[in-house]
């Protein structure tokens, strides 16, 4: 038995968990159900004391006990499983039919609440709840409603097309408010919930589309207050606004420049005043009674006093002003009265009578010229007659002509003036032959103004200038030139018959009074300039331009079909016009054709003569060598004595020689001189020593003919910079000029002084004097006046001289007293620039340089 009960608690206490996890209800009944029938099977298989117990019949006995009690827990907890369900689907239908009424109640509510809701739950269409009010102008219909272009415009469709697919594929949130194609406006807004759509439609009514068009209508007054305050910011008027306090709350930036500072801002901060005090109390007396201020107030601004038109008024937030600068307009007041007042005065200065009438005719205004052209008297004019009463005074005083020569109609169309709304004018003819013009203005207010003009001098005069244009035109159509006249326009105003003539043009055609830009192709005769490649497109620039420089006057010539040489000249003429003139100038163009190649002519023989003597100076060096080279060698004593006859006849040869070599070299310099290429060696010249040097060259021709000397340098100082060698040559040419022509017995003068910035020499005969028209051809080559010398030379000395002078940057003056004699004077800078232009690898100047060497090297053997 022990063993069996123990087999049984095995077994048991494991259901018996069993069925206490999962069911703690259920385990009191199961466990006494299972334990019963195992309590009294356990009694029942009781044997009496002592008896051995069977191990199998007990394990049996024990299973089949679990088994029963297995079973019997199994059938309660199914039944209580079953109960369960029951229960849970109860509250399950109790719940769903809450939810229903409670989805049937939030349908109501919107369709209650004039809305419609879009729900998508992913692709496709979507569901579709609630319904607008049919004032919104929606379908009513689901399809209908879904095709928003139907009952909204296109542009706005598609936008809301495309919010919403924005918010189904990205989620993003919407809210906007679309018109409908009847004027409705309708809020759609847009949102996520879980993994659905909502878009929801509301119609806009009432409340909302009051609040909305306030909202619309704040904005466009925000805008607009906006807009004006930037235009008051912007305007050059100084604006300001004050509060209730008096005190400023806005400016704009002229008020801020007006009181000199930079930002309106500080000036709100600072609170710095645009008018003074006494002004500004004034305008707040005013103000404060509800009446608007206006009137000129005046203040300083940018230092200087300026006159405002001030206007301040009050307003629900305080006061607002603004202040318009009118001081130029006042300035311009001022000058009208005084240019009224000056106009005045000036009238009365004027020759022209003038009279002004007012809207009654009576005289309100005249100048003294009305006076005196009338002869009218003070106290008639003082009394302001009206116009007919004038012209009846005048009537009656012979100024004007009786009623047949001055009818009534005149009267009344002088009278009609006043009612005229243009100036109208009339010539009066007086009795004393005067003829007056007279303009009558009417004024905008009444009245008019008459101006009368004596034109008695002007008819005169115009109808002598008509006699002096019909002169005129007889004496141009009688000229030998060709004259055409054009206008501005480039019209032909005038022409003569020659003109005509000169360029085949008809009568007939001139008449038209062409254009000048027709005349290249229908003159008969063409005209060619050889620097113009269309002659007459010149003529019209210059007719037709309005630039002065371009209307200067223009000479020129040109070649005609006919053959003639034509030389024309623009004039520009008064008014804007131009005159061409045309003159045949075929024989003097021929003449000087000839002219021209007879000097070509007389130019090539001069070169000849030039390149002759050149050409023949340089071949008598040789000869001259030689002759030079055997007299000397005859004098030597190694060739044996000489009789008195052979030394005389060598004494002839030497001189000769020297007169040679000095033409030679003369030649030879003024060759070099001419090329361009003479080079100066300047250094520091001893001025008594070169002049010495010059003396020592003609001591011998002095005293041959008993010349004295009279040598002056002691003003000249000792020394300048010249070329030495040319300034010997000079002096020496110049002593031996004044002693071919110096009296036998006589003093030649030689004078040397310091000027500024100049060294001046002058050389003195007591000769006859050079004409007055021979001293311009005495430094001419070749030219020689035997008239009053012993010898007549080859004429090369003094434009050897000039030359020289004028390499040294000098010049040279010639002078003859009225009592006989001669005076050259050179004067020789301080310091000369070096004169030599040609570089040291010109031929010509290489070879004119070697002949200078053989020259001096010549004078060197000649000596």
């Amino acid at each position: 038995m022990d063993s069996a009960r123990t087999i049984f608690q095995v077994i048991a206490l494991p259901s018996l968990t069993i069925v206490n996890t999962r069911r703690p209800g259920a385990f009191s009944l199961a466990l006494t159900l299972t334990l019963m029938p195992c309590g009294a099977l356990a009694q029942g298989f009781q044997r009496p004391t002592g008896i051995v117990e069977d191990p199998v019949a007990l394990t049996l006995m024990s299973l089949v006990a679990i088994l029963i009690g297995t079973a019997m827990i199994c059938a309660v907890y199914l039944m209580r499983y079953r109960a369960r369900l029951v229960d849970e689907n109860e509250a399950l239908r109790s719940e769903i039919a809450k939810l229903s009424n409670d989805a049937g109640e939030r349908l109501a509510l919107l369709a209650a609440d004039d809305q419609r809701l879009l729900v998508y739950r992913g692709p496709g269409q979507p569901h579709v709840y609630g319904q607008l009010p049919a004032k919104a102008g929606t379908p009513q219909t689901h399809s209908n409603f879904l095709d928003f272009a139907e009952w909204l415009p296109v542009e706005v469709a598609g936008e809301l097309a495309a919010l919403i697919e924005q918010l189904r594929t990205t989620g993003r949130p919407f809210s906007e408010s679309f018109d409908t194609m009847k004027g409705e406006l309708v809020e759609v807004a847009g949102r996520t919930h879980g993994g659905l759509a909502l878009v929801r439609f509301s119609h806009l009514g009432g409340l909302r589309v009051t609040l909305k068009t306030i909202e619309a209508e704040h904005a466009e007054a925000i805008a607009t207050v906006e807009t004006m305050q930037t235009l008051f910011d912007t305007a050059p008027v100084p604006t300001w606004l004050r509060g209730e306090d008096g005190r400023l709350v806005w400016v704009n930036r002229a008020y801020a420049e007006a009181v000199d500072i930079k930002d309106p801002a500080e000036a709100i901060e600072k609170q710095v005043e645009f008018l003074g005090e006494t002004d500004r109390r004034r305008i707040a007396e005013t103000v404060v009674t509800g009446e608007t201020f206006a009137d000129k107030l005046s203040t300083v601004v940018a230092a200087d006093r300026h006159i405002f038109d001030v206007t301040e008024t009050a307003g629900p937030l305080g006061t607002a002003g603004l202040a318009i600068d009118i001081s130029e307009t006042e300035s311009v007041r001022r000058e009208l009265r005084q240019t009224i007042d000056s106009q005045s005065e000036t009238l009365d200065q004027l020759g022209t009578a003038v009279a002004r009438f007012d809207a009654e005719t009576r005289l309100s205004y005249h100048n003294a010229a009305f006076k005196d052209l009338f002869e009218l008297t003070e106290p008639f004019l003082q009394g302001d007659p009206d116009h007919v009463a004038l012209l009846d005074h005048l009537r009656s005083r012979g100024v004007l002509p009786t009623e047949t020569a001055f009818p009534s109609q005149k009267r009344q169309e002088v009278l009609a003036a006043y009612k005229a709304t243009e100036p109208t004018e009339d010539m009066w003819h007086l009795s004393d032959g005067r003829t007056l013009r007279v303009v009558a203005t009417p004024h905008p207010q009444g009245g008019a103004t008459f101006v009368f003009e004596d034109i008695t001098e002007k008819l005169k005069l115009e109808m002598q200038i008509k006699t002096v244009i019909r002169l005129q035109r007889e004496t141009i159509d009688y000229l030998s030139e060709g004259v055409a006249v054009f206008g501005s326009d480039g019209r032909l105003r005038l022409s003569n018959p020659v003109f005509a003539e000169m360029f085949g043009l008809e009568e007939a055609y001139l008449s038209t009074n062409p254009r000048i830009q027709t005349f290249r192709d229908l003159t008969a005769i063409k005209a060619e300039a050889a620097d113009r490649a269309d002659i007459w497109a010149e003529f019209a620039i210059v007719v037709t331009s309005f630039d002065e420089m371009e209307r200067a006057s223009e000479a020129g010539e040109m070649e005609l079909s006919s053959g003639r040489t034509v030389a024309y000249r623009a004039v520009p003429l008064p008014n804007a016009q131009t005159m061409l003139t045309f003159s045949d100038v075929s024989d003097a163009r021929a003449a000087e054709r000839m002219l021209r190649e007879r000097n070509e002519a007389l130019e090539q023989a001069n070169r000849i003569k030039n390149d002759f003597v050149k050409h023949v100076n340089y071949e008598l060096r040789s000869p001259l060598t030689s002759i030079i080279g055997f007299s000397a060698l005859l004098r030597a004593p190694e060739t044996g004595p000489l009789n008195p006859k052979q030394s005389e006849y060598l004494d002839y040869i030497g001189s000769s020689t020297s007169s040679l070599l000095t033409i030679v070299n003369d030649i030879l310099d003024l060759a070099t001189i001419d090329a361009g290429i003479m080079e100066l060696e300047v250094s520091d010249v001893d001025i008594a020593a070169t002049v010495d040097h010059a003396v020592d060259g003609v001591r011998d021709r002095l005293l041959e003919h008993q010349i004295a000397l009279d040598i002056d340098i002691a003003e000249a100082g000792t020394a300048f910079r010249a070329d030495g060698p040319r300034l010997t040559q000079i002096l020496f040419n110049l002593l031996s000029n004044a002693a071919n022509f110096a009296p036998h017995g006589s003093t030649v003068g030689l004078r040397a002084w310091r000027e500024a910035d100049a060294v001046a020499f002058s050389v003195t005969d007591n000769g006859p004097g050079i004409l007055p028209e021979q001293i311009e051809t005495i430094f001419e080559r070749f030219e020689s006046n035997p008239d009053g010398g012993r010898s007549s030379g080859a004429g090369l000395g003094l434009s050897i001289v000039k030359s020289f002078v004028e390499l040294h940057h000098g010049t040279i003056t010639v002078e003859c007293p009225q009592n006989g004699g001669t005076c050259i004077t050179c004067v020789f800078p301080f310091s000369p620039d070096d004169p030599n232009g040609a570089g040291d690898d010109d031929p010509l100047r290489t070879e004119t340089t070697e002949a200078a060497t053989r020259s001096q090297d010549f004078r060197d053997a000649a000596e």
